[in-house]
């Protein structure tokens, strides 16, 4: 079975630490094998359909093949070997910086409209006229403080989705936020995982308030998931197995 698998830099399992072998020129890299029974998250070899992607997002993405025992699950793929057949090149660092960029920008789609069904049309245009992500940080900053209940919680998701697309703790923006003096150090495939997850969060409070009830939240979650998840197919040339 052919699959894909996310690792961190220099092919490093992000939780099992372990160190895949790479191909070489033209040949896969050497087989991996389960030690023990298969088991979710634990045992076995790891990886990915093309729609179960965002859930793994990491620095590198691999093609991989799979072999002996393979049990599909509803979020990732566990098998009894593997190995490692080509590196995706078309994912890299700027590639992860545009994806965290666009979901950046989703966030703003979602704040306009709240500030639009409560009347905020002002605040509203402001973000749209945004043309950088710096101004539309201060624009839904602007928004945010001059709003209350849905208009702000998703002005807020917009300023912190700027912070997060550049590698930033979101509290930064907000002083009546703890301030943590220590920004985290991470690559652009954590911080498109990231920002990716909290977007489609911010979706999900989006469609809560536009139906006015808390059922909307996966319907709006779901959705935003599945725009991602077409960005990052379209831009890789990967199949959607939806």
């Amino acid at each position: 079975m052919r699959a894909y698998k996310f690792l961190a830099h220099g092919s490093s399992g992000r939780f099992s630490e372990f160190s895949w072998p790479r191909p070489a020129g033209a040949e896969p890299g050497a087989w991996v094998a389960a030690t023990e029974r298969l088991e979710d998250c634990r045992h076995g070899v790891h990886a990915c359909t093309p729609g179960q992607l965002l859930d793994w997002i990491d620095d590198e993405l691999w093609q991989i093949e799979l072999a002996g025992e393979i049990v599909v699950r509803d979020a990732m793929v566990v098998a009894e070997r593997g190995r490692l057949l080509e590196l995706v090149v078309q994912w890299d660092g700027q590639t992860a910086q545009n994806f965290a960029d666009a979901c950046a920008w989703r966030a703003r789609d979602y704040a306009l409209n709240s500030l639009r069904r409560v009347g905020l049309t002002d605040e509203a245009e402001r973000l749209v006229s945004a043309v950088e992500l710096r101004e539309m940080q201060t624009g839904a900053v602007a928004a945010f403080e001059r709003s209350d209940g849905e208009a702000a919680e998703l002005a807020g998701f917009a300023a912190d989705a700027v912070s997060l697309a550049q590698g930033r703790r979101p509290e930064m923006w907000d002083p009546a936020r703890p301030v943590t003096l220590v920004e985290p150090v991470q690559t652009p495939g954590a911080t498109a995982a990231n920002l990716a997850f909290v977007v489609a969060h911010a979706a999900g409070r989006g469609a809560v308030a536009a139906a006015g009830s808390e059922t909307a939240y996966d319907d709006g979650f779901a959705a935003e998931r599945k725009w991602q998840l077409a960005w990052l197919s379209e831009r890789l040339g990967l199949p959607t197995d939806e």
